[in-house]
């Protein structure tokens, strides 16, 4: 398989705050089945086997809701793996320089060195428009076309 169905976070304290929670919750079930069976057989001595058949029949149910649970995740993510597996959306190509400075309404000469920063503000009019470009302690005033 080449992607799993199950992400599962890599970090540590979200693992054993998984595991710890999971523990807890069996240790939950065990004790309230065990509880279930000494209360039986407390509250009616004479009962013999009967609230073990009970209780197996209980489990049987619990396990069998739990396979169709399982059975219909597995098979909704396998459903989605099978219809996501092409990548149907087509990338636009990007714009030209010039295209750029006509977007902007700025020079090319503007618009290349914008796309060479790493960093830079803008200032704009209230109408939008480009008024300042601050790149890297270097102040440039936009000059329409």
């Amino acid at each position: 398989m080449i992607q799993p169905l199950i992400f599962t976070e890599q970090r540590l304290l979200p693992r054993t705050l998984d595991s710890l929670l999971t523990i807890v919750a069996w240790l939950g079930f065990g004790w309230l089945i065990f509880s279930g069976l000494i209360n039986a057989i407390e509250h009616d001595p004479l009962m013999g086997t009967r609230p073990f058949y009970t209780t197996l029949l209980t489990l049987r149910i619990y396990l069998l809701v739990a396979g169709l649970i399982v059975l219909a995740l597995v098979g909704w993510a396998k459903y989605n793996q099978l219809r996501f597996r092409i990548e149907r959306r087509k990338r636009r190509p990007g714009l030209e320089q010039h295209e750029v400075a006509a977007s902007f309404n700025i020079t090319s000469e503007l618009a290349l060195m914008m796309s060479q920063a790493q960093v830079f503000t803008l200032a704009h009019y209230d109408t939008g428009a480009i008024d300042r470009v601050w790149m890297a302690k270097i102040l440039a005033n936009v000059q329409s076309e």
